[in-house]
């Protein structure tokens, strides 16, 4: 009989048994990609019964959106985003360059968020609600936190400051992409500080020398 997938039953779960869905469904979406996922795998990976994990995340969708919120709250910019909402008080520079270095470090030397983020862009092809998820949960809240930063910084004076955001969030995504996910160290080399302190530079519109 198929598990209910009624969007209205919603039934609580221990943190336990939660955390045991979620590591399970992690090794098997890495593992099978989202298309070769299965609940069966999910509830085997998991030791949680089928109908159990219907009846929490709906779907397959669903599960898969819980695994996004859970990754990006452990992404440290994540963090970083929250404290840009609240318009810290030290300066724009200081600001500015822990926000890079902490999305770096969110990505740079841990495989798993490599392959987690791999594993997004190549099914969203397919899977488009992929790729929005993503967007959704990773991409605008930071987004929004930053535009809100840099639009109160008198001493940024940016014109735009929600173009001014995503050329930055976009710079450090690139070259993640291209030094980390694509392999392209060797072939691109650009050492991360350069790459950040010009960025910086940049926005605070400094002379360089």
């Amino acid at each position: 009989m198929e598990p209910d997938k009624n969007p209205n039953v919603i039934r609580q779960l221990s943190p336990e048994k939660t955390a045991a869905i979620l590591e399970g469904a992690t090794r098997i979406f890495l593992e099978e990609g989202y298309a070769g996922t299965t609940m069966d795998r999910v509830a085997t990976a998991s030791g949680v019964s089928k109908p159990t994990i219907y009846s929490h995340f709906h779907d397959k969708e669903g599960l898969f959106n819980a695994l996004m919120v859970q990754m990006v709250q452990k992404m440290q910019w994540a963090k970083c985003a929250q404290e840009l909402r609240q318009l810290p008080s030290e300066s724009s520079e200081i600001v500015l360059r822990r926000l890079a270095n902490d999305v770096l470090d969110s990505c740079i030397g841990n495989p798993e968020r490599i392959t987690f983020i791999r594993l997004v862009i190549g099914e969203s092809g397919r899977f488009p609600e992929l790729g929005r998820a993503f967007v959704q949960h990773a991409d605008r809240p930071t987004l929004e936190a930053l535009t809100t930063y840099l639009s109160t910084r008198s001493d940024l004076n940016l014109p735009d400051p929600a173009a001014a955001a995503r050329m930055f969030m976009g710079t450090l995504i690139y070259f993640f992409m291209t030094q980390e996910m694509l392999h392209g160290r060797d072939i691109m080399p650009m050492e991360r500080d350069r790459l950040v302190d010009h960025l910086i530079d940049r926005l605070i519109a400094r002379p360089i020398p």
